[in-house]
C-alpha cells in the first residue's frame, strides 16, 4: 500500500515521534462520577459524551472503576498541523491498517496522537516506515 506521508500538494511533511511510556484507554459509564482527585502527570485525554466518559493516560495513573483496555503505547504526530490540511490521520492509519493492527486516535488543537497496542507496536512502527513516514524516538525529538 503506498501512503502519501509528505502530502505533496501541501509540501506539509508528516513526521511520527515515539513517546515515551505505556497507556490505558479507559471507560465509564457516562453518570459514573469520575474520581474528586484525578492528577495526571503524563499525558492524558478525558472526554465525555451523552454515552460514556473515555480516559486515556498512563497505565500507571488509571483510577478505579473504569473498564480499561492495557498495553497501548503512544506516537506524536509531529505538529503544529494546519486545520485546513486534511487526510493526515487517514494516510497513517491506512498505513497501520494495511497489516491488519488496530489503532486508537486523539485529536488535539495542534495535533494528533495514535496509540498502538504494545505487543504489534514494532510491527506497526514498520508499517509506518514502509509507507514513507518518519519515525523518531521522543528522546531524539524537540516537540
Amino acid at each position: 500500500m503506498s501512503t502519501n506521508p509528505s502530502l505533496s500538494k501541501t509540501g506539509y511533511v508528516i513526521g511520527l515521534e515515539i513517546l515515551d511510556g505505556e497507556y490505558a484507554i479507559c471507560r465509564f459509564k457516562p453518570e459514573q462520577p469520575l474520581p474528586p482527585t484525578l492528577n495526571f502527570k503524563g499525558i492524558y485525554s478525558l472526554t465525555r459524551t451523552q454515552r460514556e466518559t473515555s480516559l486515556v493516560c498512563r497505565t500507571n495513573e488509571v483510577p478505579d472503576g473504569a473498564k480499561v483496555e492495557w498495553g497501548w503505547r503512544a506516537l506524536y504526530v509531529r505538529g503544529p498541523i494546519p486545520f485546513g490540511l486534511t487526510g493526515v490521520v487517514a494516510g497513517i492509519t491506512s498505513a497501520v491498517a494495511s497489516v491488519t493492527l488496530p489503532v486508537f486516535v486523539l485529536s488535539t488543537y495542534d495535533s494528533d496522537l495514535l496509540f498502538l497496542q504494545s505487543d504489534t507496536f514494532e510491527r506497526a512502527l514498520d508499517a509506518l516506515t514502509a509507507a514513507g513516514y518518519a519515525v523518531v524516538d521522543s528522546s531524539a525529538a524537540e516537540m
